[in-house]
């Protein structure tokens, strides 16, 4: 997934789970990383091994492509629930992204700061994008997916808030039942760290300028999956402007608006990893009004005021999280 991950957990037994977990992780990649040509991922990313078909579309025939795959758990997962948040985001949160992703430099390939915009080539790519023109048919054994014509997906916004819950299930099926998990910044954690010390979990300071050690806000949850997004550390500068890896899926440009970050709380890692990077491109209005419709999730949105000091909202439960 091209990051580190920290795992601390209590056991009376003593057994170190490390190549079990390792085990897990390798296959997860198998089926999500961008960053192995032969994982499931990759291989749908790949036009050469999609059959070639025409659809009748909006009143014209439209080049697609289609493709029959062996079941994969994992790829599954990861594919139904960013469709299901694709649409509670309405389109917000969209994996299919991932031309322009790689276009501004951001994605699996290395990452290159564009000198000079096409706005061209951005309005030609962003003709395939959008997860509501995939579909797929899904049976015991088998993935049939249906595409347009050179569309890609990606879903480095959701898995590694996938694989956090995925080990976290590991441990509780081991009885260990206090335990944390962070893979690349993304936390579910449970129990307490010490008899009557719960898991605390610091946030980054969102400024560009900040060490990675400086810290704005610290939490403590119980059972929750916890997941921050912002653009103050994946980012780069042309003719002086900053361009975050944050995509907006409606303009194929880097979303630029008031919210340096964000950090949601959730039941599940995963679905705070989504949500996260939705809120991100939304703007804080927009992700504001989203985080108390939605239920189930809490937020707390930085952003800078006219004098540039960091600011804080917080969803209406947050504060509970706040130590």
């Amino acid at each position: 997934m091209g990051t580190s991950y920290h795992i601390s957990y209590t056991d009376s037994t003593g057994i170190d789970y490390k190549k079990a977990i390792d085990s897990i992780l390798i296959r997860i990649n198998q089926s999500v990383s961008t960053y192995i040509p032969s994982s499931t991922i990759s291989r749908i990313n790949q036009d050469s091994i999609w059959k070639s078909v025409q659809l009748y579309q909006d009143g014209k025939y439209t080049n697609f492509q289609k493709i029959q795959l062996a079941l994969d758990t994992h790829f599954l997962r990861n594919y139904q629930t960013s469709k299901d948040v694709y649409v509670l985001t309405q389109g917000y949160f969209d994996p299919t992204v991932m031309p322009l992703v790689n276009y501004w430099g951001f994605g699996y390939k290395p990452k290159k700061a564009i000198t000079q915009i096409d706005s061209q080539r951005i309005s030609d790519i962003i003709q395939f994008v959008g997860f509501d023109m995939w579909s797929e048919t899904i049976t015991e054994s088998q993935m049939d997916f249906v595409k347009p014509m050179g569309a890609q997906i990606d879903f480095s916004a959701i898995a590694k808030g996938y694989a956090v819950d995925i080990i976290s299930h590991f441990l509780e099926k081991n009885n260990i039942q206090n335990y944390l998990v962070e893979i690349g910044g993304e936390v579910y954690c449970k129990g307490l760290k010490r008899p009557e010390q719960p898991w605390t979990i610091a946030l980054s300071k969102p400024q560009t300028e900040s060490a990675i050690n400086d810290v704005q806000e610290a939490l403590s949850v119980h059972a929750k999956g916890v997941a921050s997004s912002g653009n103050y550390r994946n980012y780069y500068e042309v003719d002086g402007k900053m361009y975050g890896h944050e995509i907006h899926p409606e303009t194929g440009y880097p979303e630029i608006n008031d919210l340096l970050g964000v950090t949601v709380v959730a039941d599940n890692c995963m679905i705070a990893d989504a949500y996260a990077t939705a809120f991100m491109i939304m703007g804080r209005e927009k992700a504001e009004n989203a985080a108390e419709k939605l239920g189930k999730i809490e937020a707390i949105f930085f952003y800078s005021d006219n004098q540039g000091q960091i600011q804080k909202s917080l969803s209406s439960g947050f504060q509970q999280y706040l130590k």
